[in-house]
């Protein structure tokens, strides 16, 4: 009977922690111009698992970095801050990376960025893992559509 008590106790919480599932959508980024060497990235983050999770970092190829900020507004002046503990991903939700908001921060570009190139950045989750993911470079106004 103590086994049979111990098994039910082991399966409920298990069935309680449940698994982030995670859905990457919609990534794009500014382009640039001849003497600019950074730009922002912008992404939609779906979990419709039963877990929280969170982006914990976010890497570029080199020599380029990139780092998550948000921007913030105080007194009519808006100031990015960056995010060093990440960007929580609560279970059944969706967050959005976009303009005037949480972005991706990529620095160090070597060449401008034009409409229609593609970059590679890393996302890394902290219960999901390592996820790739191919950024299109879209006018400064954002992708089509948006």
């Amino acid at each position: 009977m103590k086994r049979l008590i111990l098994a039910a106790l082991l399966l409920a919480s298990c069935g309680q922690s449940g698994s982030p599932d995670l859905q990457i959508s919609g990534a794009w980024a500014r382009e640039t111009v001849a003497g600019q060497t950074a730009t922002a990235a912008y992404v939609k983050i779906e979990n419709s698992g039963t877990a929280d999770d969170r982006l914990v970092s976010v890497t570029a190829p080199a020599p380029a970095a990139a780092e998550l900020h948000t921007t913030e507004g105080s007194g009519g002046v808006a100031r990015m801050r960056a995010l060093g503990d990440g960007l929580a991903v609560p279970a059944k939700s969706m967050i959005e990376l976009k303009p005037g908001g949480t972005h991706v921060m990529i620095t160090g570009l070597e060449a401008p960025l034009k409409r229609g190139d593609t970059i590679k950045l890393a996302l890394r989750f902290e219960t999901s893992g390592g996820r790739s993911l191919d950024v299109r470079v879209a006018p400064a106004t954002g992708p089509e559509g948006h």
